[in-house]
């Protein structure tokens, strides 16, 4: 297994690269990124779950509340650790990790210290509490090209970025496993969820997102959470899309399984899976992800086709756009320290926009593709009766096998996904090799 140790040394010194870029090019003296403030309830003092700034975390790996790191690009990075005296929670220990040398410390006690520590002037802000930034005097705050430059280069990963997302697969794959397993046995979706979690090694607060676990029609509804307490009275099919993190980068994964491996929907999933596996094969640095999502989309009409489920040649299925009421969302996102990353629509570090095709406005990545990127493939087939009804009413309505389509209404869906890194020659799948090696004992 690679050294972290190396591998973040190297990830610091590109960091720092960039920012001395940033700095140049922006005009400031120094760059002060601030993880975040925690923030309560209206009305309340129960705090709502903390989330880092992720720009924070691209520097330093750690989650905590009120710490801030200081970069120019040439001194060596110096944070600013925030470890309060408090009785009332948990405050986290001075960390002694693989990283920790790469920076200056200092440890503050007390946030009226803040002020003193801390120069605005001539220096960029990039955080939430901008009230905050303005009472210490930055007068540059969340400069939009400061952000173009960052988000461009964060759509790219160093070799340390990779490492972190080839392990957060693991914790996620011994979750999915622990949670088919349930699934199989006929748990709830609330059973099911802990089963995910307590293989997975994670709380509900701590995913890297809210996870979908959906039994029957349930997995017609694309993001549902509701987790039912309810065993199914009939069992049918299961959705899960869930994921982990390691040093806070994601993992997305998501899977579909059928209560009868042999029926016909179980031979609708490995289709799908197959489809998802053709495109991952075929995916190559230089081409653009709507190229991709577009050859999906022919996929899934050739699907329809040969199930019976729309009497139209695939072409004209494609071509009539009647792919779109049975595949709404798009085939996969960026992902790293945020689940749906950025830069998705970027064209350039200073920020060119390409907004997604009228025809499909879920889909969120219209770049290039390019080495070092990492995106999940995330194609899917549903029975969404609110999307299907249109087609219901139109001219078209009689090459509809309606009959066979209300039979697959109480299955809900599909939706296959896996995590890719783009390579020189291709893509490493590193959800499926994760697989794989659980599969062989490893």
């Amino acid at each position: 297994m690679p050294d972290l140790t190396a591998l973040f040394k190297r990830h610091i010194s590109a960091v720092q690269q960039l920012f001395s870029q940033l700095c140049d090019t922006c005009r400031v003296e120094r760059v002060w990124l601030h993880s975040g403030s925690l923030q309560h309830y209206f009305l309340d003092d129960h705090p709502v779950a903390f989330k880092v700034n992720p720009l924070f975390r691209y520097v330093v790996p750690l989650s905590t509340p009120e710490c801030w790191v200081s970069l120019n690009g040439q001194d060596k990075p110096h944070l600013y650790f925030y470890q309060p005296e408090d009785y009332w929670h948990s405050v986290a220990p001075l960390p002694e990790a693989f990283w920790c040398a790469e920076f200056d410390w200092t440890v503050v006690r007390r946030l009226d210290d803040i002020p003193h520590l801390i120069c605005g002037q001539n220096a960029l802000y990039l955080g939430e509490n901008t009230a905050l930034a303005s009472t210490l005097g930055f007068t540059h705050i969340n400069l939009q090209k400061a952000l173009n430059l960052l988000h461009y280069q964060r759509s790219i990963k160093t070799e340390f970025e990779l490492e972190c997302m080839r392990r957060a697969q693991a914790p996620a794959v011994r979750g999915h496993i622990a949670a088919r397993e349930a699934f199989m046995q006929g748990k709830s979706e609330f059973e099911i969820n802990l089963a995910y979690l307590h293989a997975s090694g994670q709380r509900d607060d701590n995913v890297p997102y809210g996870n979908i676990i959906a039994v029957n029609e349930h997995a017609a509804v694309l993001h549902y959470t509701e987790l039912d307490l309810q065993r199914a009275k009939v069992r049918l099919s299961m959705m899960i899309d869930a994921g982990a993190t390691y040093q806070g980068y994601a993992s997305d994964i998501s899977r579909t399984y059928s209560a009868d491996p042999s029926d016909e929907f179980a031979e609708l999933i490995a289709v799908m899976d197959n489809n998802k596996l053709k495109i991952i094969s075929e995916l190559r640095s230089g081409y653009n992800y709507l190229y991709y999502h577009t050859q999906m989309h022919q996929m899934v009409a050739e699907l329809l086709h040969d199930f019976d489920l729309v009497r139209l040649p695939s072409v004209d299925i494609f071509e009539q756009g009647i792919t779109r009421a049975f595949f709404p969302h798009g085939l996969g996102h960026f992902l790293g320290l945020q689940v749906h990353d950025v830069a998705g629509f970027q064209q350039t570090p200073r920020g060119t926009h390409k907004a997604p095709p009228e025809i499909y406005p879920s889909l969120r990545c219209t770049r290039n593709l390019e080495r070092n990127m990492v995106l999940t493939v995330e194609p899917g087939i549903y029975f969404i009766p609110m999307l299907l009804q249109p087609w219901r009413e139109s001219a078209l309505s009689k090459q509809f096998n309606w009959e066979k389509i209300d039979r697959f209404l109480p299955y809900g869906g599909i939706r296959t996904e896996d995590n890719v890194i783009i390579t020189e020659h291709g893509a490493e799948n590193i959800t499926a090799e994760t697989f794989a090696r659980f599969a062989e004992g490893c």
